[in-house]
């Protein structure tokens, strides 16, 4: 395990094999007000790869719709610049930007038929109409809306409405597809069945898209890599499984699912190694720092083990041969929601860890031990992340 460092860098150790298509240097946005000045983004640096879908995540004001609207030309920076294929476009206006945005309402004209809404942009760039019908038939099909070319808007249901919205975008071949939360208006079963049909969609055209999101759920399932956003600034960038597994700061750890946080204390190293203590017992992992340095570590609840205590007495924290952490406690909560049971332990400091215990047909609820009983978290080791606390 190695600790969390604080730096500006946002490649992936195999960036340097991928063409970039969209970067990002030192893009800053203030808006001045009557109500004072504000930092929409802070410095912020960025390189989009070719071809791939990457998603801008984090809660509301983080700066993500200010990001998107900068690659869009809707903004210009305060500083910094925008580069597409190595060339500045920082000054050029959004529609001459060979890219496409698809809005979190559908924005299509309800007078037009689906067919003349997709034909739009290509007959205002006055495309022959041979190749208008080509392109457009193209589409329909890939969008899985062959027969619907006749219908208007009205007529079709919320997820047709959006694979009409992201045909006209892709129709005029964009070098990058810009999402501004597209399927939030959809009600969650249509939200979960559309994301796969973006993903398969952008997977087929092969397009650099940009992908703004605050559902953690959306950005895990669907992206090459994620953004995390904070206060205008970049906390974390990698694919899925890195952004979980491996987030850098407590906000990350926090914002994506669900996290324990722990503070610890360095009391030794040896070598690569630091003694740390941790609920009331010494534990060895890799972590930089010195001796007398507080830290914060982090597990997530489905890497936390919950047994019955052995005995009533039998209180010990201590960690075993085969690198687990086992702290004893009561289970003080136990919510069953389906799949998983979600529990609850209070230890002898009142620390409370939680843990989830997902359910197989053969091994259900009943497994639980009962609430206000004596119980032992295990903690591997391995599972333990330290984290930065803030900036």
């Amino acid at each position: 395990m190695t600790a969390a460092t604080n730096n500006s860098s946002i490649s992936t150790p195999n960036a340097p094999e991928q063409a970039v298509a969209v970067r990002l240097v030192g893009v800053q946005k203030i808006y001045d007000s009557s109500r004072g000045r504000h930092e929409a983004l802070k410095s912020v640096d960025l390189d989009i790869f070719d071809g791939e879908f990457l998603t801008i995540l984090g809660p509301s004001g983080c700066g993500k719709t200010t990001l998107l609207r900068t690659l869009a030309g809707f903004e210009q920076p305060t500083k910094g610049d925008v580069l597409l294929d190595g060339k500045s476009i920082t000054n050029v206006p959004p529609n001459e930007r060979p890219m496409a945005m698809v809005f979190q309402s559908y924005a299509l004209f309800p007078h037009l038929t689906v067919y003349d809404n997709i034909a739009y942009g290509l007959k205002i760039a006055k495309v022959s109409k041979e190749e208008i019908t080509e392109r457009v038939e193209v589409v329909l099909s890939i969008m899985d809306l062959v027969g619907l070319g006749d219908r208007l808007p009205t007529q079709l249901s919320g997820g047709q409405q959006q694979r009409v919205a992201l045909a006209r975008s892709v129709v005029v071949r964009p070098r990058v597809l810009l999402f501004d939360e597209p399927l939030s208006n959809l009600d969650a079963r249509l939200r979960d069945q559309m994301r796969s049909e973006l993903r398969r969609i952008q997977r087929q055209l092969g397009v650099t898209s940009v992908y703004v999101t605050h559902d953690q759920t959306e950005a895990m399932a669907m992206s090459d890599r994620i953004v995390v956003m904070s206060e205008g600034h970049i906390e974390q960038v990698g694919n899925p499984q890195e952004i979980y597994r491996q987030p850098e700061s407590l906000f990350v750890a926090d914002f994506i699912g669900k996290a324990n946080v722990l503070p610890a204390l360095i009391t030794g190293r040896v070598g690569q190694q630091a003694h740390v203590e941790l609920l009331g017992t010494s534990v060895a992992v890799d972590v930089s720092g010195d001796a007398g340095t507080g830290i914060t570590m982090v597990v997530r609840p489905e890497d936390v083990s919950i047994f019955p205590l052995a005995s009533p007495n039998d209180h010990h924290t201590n960690v075993t041969d085969d690198g687990v952490l086992e702290v004893a406690g009561w289970l003080r909560a136990s919510e069953y929601v389906g799949a998983a049971t979600l529990l609850t332990v209070e230890l002898g400091d009142g620390t409370l860890i939680e843990s989830v215990d997902h359910h197989t047909a053969a091994l259900g609820p009943e497994s639980i031990p009962e609430e206000g009983s004596g119980v032992v978290a295990r903690l591997p080791v391995d599972a333990l992340r330290a984290v930065r606390d803030g900036r």
